[in-house]
């Protein structure tokens, strides 16, 4: 696998995530990363920001038509966390924050 920094960057991935994969073909033009958060990273409830333990996993698949004239894929293994409040939720991914063209695949 090669260095990684430049799609993490660009993803806005933090500490808390890691690329565990990145396959680029060059002939399709197209890379696929396989994003996964840290076993030991910690998140917050994503409704009310409170404290949250992690209690399983979603999996989500984005496509971006044109990023570096390439078509990106992202499979992602999403934490999902119980809240004392808000109870269960799937914590918000980096991708998928406001203006971004990444588009989900598993609601078309």
């Amino acid at each position: 696998m090669h260095d990684t920094s430049l799609y993490s960057s660009i993803l806005g991935l933090s500490s808390q995530w890691h690329i565990a994969n990145a396959v680029l073909d060059s002939k399709a033009r197209s890379l696929r990363l396989d994003i996964a958060a840290r076993s030991c990273a910690e998140f917050c409830c994503p409704v009310c920001g409170g404290a949250a333990v992690r209690v399983g996993a979603d999996k989500g698949c984005w496509q971006h038509e044109d990023l570096l004239n390439m078509r990106f894929h992202i499979s992602a293994v999403i934490p999902v966390t119980l809240c004392k409040t808000c109870g269960t939720n799937r914590i918000s991914v980096p991708w998928e924050r406001a203006g971004s063209c990444f588009r989900c695949m598993d609601n078309p």
